[in-house]
């Protein structure tokens, strides 16, 4: 079995437990709750997803493979829109969480929706959908 496989599969889940985060946290954030430990389980689960994600996509660069149609823009886009910028993302989620910027819930209803649509642009990009 080659790697793009898992690769694919763990690009899948991570696009559908962002789109879950964001809309769970959202509404932990309108109803009110502070407690949630479930909830951030499940984050924890998705940063581990997407650290597995760029091993994964980090072996195939090293083994030569080329996502999409193996054009250099491609292959310097998909991985900015899906490990660089989610990264990023996520490193202001959690500081404006501790700082008490926002109250968290809030900062990862709008984290999770941006690591969904990157990592949705990202598996597009990487399928050659554009």
């Amino acid at each position: 079995m080659s790697l793009t496989t898992p690769h694919f599969w763990v690009g899948f889940a991570l696009v559908s437990i962002w789109a879950v985060i964001a809309g769970w946290s959202l509404a932990l954030r309108l109803f009110g709750y502070d407690e949630t430990p479930t909830f951030w389980r499940v984050v924890s689960i998705a940063q581990i997803l997407l650290v597995i994600q760029l091993t994964i996509g980090l072996v195939l660069m090293v083994l030569g493979g080329r996502p999409g149609d193996g054009s250099w823009l491609i292959y310097i886009f998909h991985p900015l829109y899906g490990i660089v910028f989610p990264l990023v993302t996520l490193l202001f989620a959690h500081t404006w969480s501790r700082e008490g910027r926002f109250q968290p819930h809030a900062a990862f209803a709008v984290a999770g929706l941006v690591i969904f649509g990157l990592s949705a642009r990202a598996m597009m990009v990487g399928l050659g959908l554009g």
